[in-house]
């Protein structure tokens, strides 16, 4: 028989289990790859809106298995989107990073676009975009409850705030 190749028993035994040993490396590697893409998978909610110190405050955690790096965070007021600057600890924070499981209060700072401005300049919604360790961008987003946005916060003495600054 010409072109055929004549292997006795065990050089075609010896032929198929080279080909199961690489089906099965081909296929761990498959799987190793994609648990490490699942355990590094971030989730960033806003658990609750509060008032303090006259400003908006949002306690920010990750729920998820891998770290969330430079969580930005946007006001959103009808169809303007306004970057917020967040503070944690009384400073301002450039880059908000959340590792698994952490929170954080943020004091929310934005300033609204509009000249129209509302009784307490309270954004309609937050949004949240952040990264993972792999480079995939995440994004969500939590809408602040009515009755925090219509209450003008109140001062320390009881009184209502004036708008003017103090």
């Amino acid at each position: 028989m010409l072109g055929v190749i004549e292997l006795d028993i065990m050089e075609a035994c010896s032929v198929l289990s080279s080909i199961g040993t690489l089906a099965i490396a081909l296929t761990s590697w498959y799987q190793i790859r994609r648990d490490t893409q699942i355990s590094y998978v971030p989730m960033v909610v806003i658990d609750d809106f509060t008032w303090s110190d006259r400003r908006l405050v949002a306690q920010v955690r990750n729920y998820g298995t891998g770290p969330a790096l430079d969580v930005k965070l946007w006001g959103i007021w009808g169809r303007d989107a306004v970057p917020i600057a967040p503070m944690v600890d009384g400073r301002r924070v450039t880059g908000l990073h959340l590792a698994p499981a952490e929170a954080k209060c943020v004091h929310l700072l934005a300033t609204r676009p509009c000249s129209e401005r509302a009784s307490a300049d309270v954004p309609e919604e937050i949004r949240i975009r952040y990264h993972s360790v792999r480079g995939r961008t995440f994004e969500g987003c939590a809408k602040i409850p009515q009755d925090l946005r219509n209450v003008d916060p109140q001062s320390e003495l009881g009184q209502a705030r004036s708008g003017l600054p103090e």
